[in-house]
Order: C-alpha cells, then structure tokens, then sequence
C-alpha cells in the first residue's frame, strides 16, 4: 500500500467511489447517518446489526448497491462466518457498542462489566483480525472505533439519571480508544489508518426505531436542556453532525491521520 496522494485533488480526495465499507450497528441512529454519509460520498455500504428490520429500512434510504448482514457481534460463530464467506471491506465503522448492562455502580456485576467490554473492545478486534488481510490485499484500509467523550472524561454524576452510573461503559471506551492506538502502530506499515471518533451526546429521536428496545433512552427533556447548556456550541448533537467526521477520516484525504482520537463533543470536553 504505496498509492503516492499528494497529487490528489481536494475535491476527489474525500470520494469514497469504488470503496466497499461494513458499519456495525447501522440499522439506526448515528449506525445509519454514517452509512448515509458514506453511502453518500460513492462507497458501497453494507450495515451489520441484530435486527433486520432496521437494516432494511437503512438499506433502502442508501438506495441500490448496498448490503446488510443480520449478526450479533457477542457470538464468536459470527467471526467464522464473516471469515468463510471471503468478503472484504476497505472500510470498517465500528458503531455497534453501548452499555448493555447500565446500572448502580455498586450493583453492577463482574458478568455486567465483561459483557460491555466484549461488544465495545473485543467485537471491533475481532473484526480486525478477520478483515485486515482482505484490506493489505485489496491496497485500502481505513477502520474506525466509534469511542465516546467518556472515553476521555468521566461522566459528571449530576447528568446521569439515578441509578445509571455508565461505569463499565466509562472504562470501556477508554479502552476502545487504547485498541485504536494499538492497531494504529501495528497495521502501519501496511498503510492501513486506524482512528477512534468519540462523540459527545446525541440524544434519540423521538422517531428513531431503536425506541422500540429502549423507550427509556428519549430521556427527560429538562435533562436535555440542562445538558445542551453544557456545549461551547449551546447545543446536543445531530446524528449528520457525525457522518461528516466518519465520511473524512474514511477518505483518501486522510490518509496521513491515524492514532487519532477526533472529539466531535460540540465542545464538551473543551471546558
């Protein structure tokens, strides 16, 4: 993977034609405005997630060309599988995440904790391990670990809701954003970029299909309220704010960024 870039026009330099790209968790929320996003600068976009249903609905908002794979990240048969079907991808998103198991920290469990780890820091590994030979082969490779703000900070106690600590969560993203350092050094000399892109908050749409497994997740708009007056930018995140982010570093125009943990925190972190 030797491709000389510096000659590249701006404008060719963020397409993303010709580029095949797997987004786990991509059937809703920001999963879907980051297929949209690279669906929308010409990469074929296939979104892995446990629910077909939603992949459908994303797959038909791309349009023709574009693929799902009905899979649950937490089953080690889903790496066999990924592995004996050949398939490829130039880039890789890992969205899927979250924390399974939000609770009280003092009541949350050694089981609770390693499930979080597993889908936030073993699932995107797992991943690498079985794509990274079809990326060296193919002359691309661009994998991205969605991490969180609170993979930099802590959660202030005072804007979570009683008895959801985000604990293992917390220390997972730290971690996710360790995974990216490491596989930044070691895939390298393959020219292969590895970046973490940890958001700040992006509460749910009222509409989002996601509600209909964690109706608790619109939150309590004095909450809200409360939290976007936190931002330097006055407000919470829009999921489009992230396809943009994703859609860059998956770009040829980034191929000299990688190690990187891009904040797209509208501010948080900055104060």
């Amino acid at each position: 993977m030797t491709a000389d870039t510096r000659s590249v026009p701006l404008p060719e330099g963020f397409s993303l034609s010709g580029r095949t790209a797997l987004v786990t968790g991509g059937g809703t929320h920001l999963g879907r405005a980051m297929a949209l996003a690279l669906a929308a600068q010409g990469a074929r976009v296939t979104v892995m997630a446990r629910t077909e249903k939603f992949l459908l609905d994303t797959v038909a908002r791309m349009g023709e060309g574009h693929d799902h794979i009905v899979a649950d990240l937490m089953d080690e048969a889903t790496y066999d599988r990924l592995a004996a079907s050949g398939r490829t991808f130039d880039i890789v998103v890992n969205n899927a995440g979250g924390d399974p198991w939000d609770g009280a920290w003092e009541a949350q469990t050694t089981r609770h904790w390693l499930d979080t780890y597993h889908l936030n820091v073993v699932a995107p590994n797992r991943l690498a391990q079985v794509l990274v030979p079809g990326m060296i082969a193919g002359g691309y490779g661009r994998i991205i670990v969605i991490a969180s703000m609170y993979g930099v900070v802590a959660p202030n106690p005072k804007n979570r809701r009683p008895g959801l600590d985000c604990a293992a969560y917390t220390a997972a993203k730290h971690a996710s954003v360790g995974l990216t350092r490491f596989l930044a050094a070691k895939l390298g000399q393959h020219g292969i970029t590895v970046n973490a892109v940890s958001p700040g908050g992006f509460p749910l749409p009222p509409d989002d299909p996601y509600m209909e497994k964690m109706p608790w997740r619109q939150g309590d708009p004095k909450l809200r309220s409360r939290m976007d007056d936190q931002y330097p930018l006055g407000r919470s995140g829009y999921p489009t704010d992230l396809g943009g982010a994703v859609a860059f570093l998956a770009s040829p125009a980034a191929a000299w960024i990688t190690g990187h943990n891009l904040l797209v925190d509208g501010g948080f972190t900055a104060w």
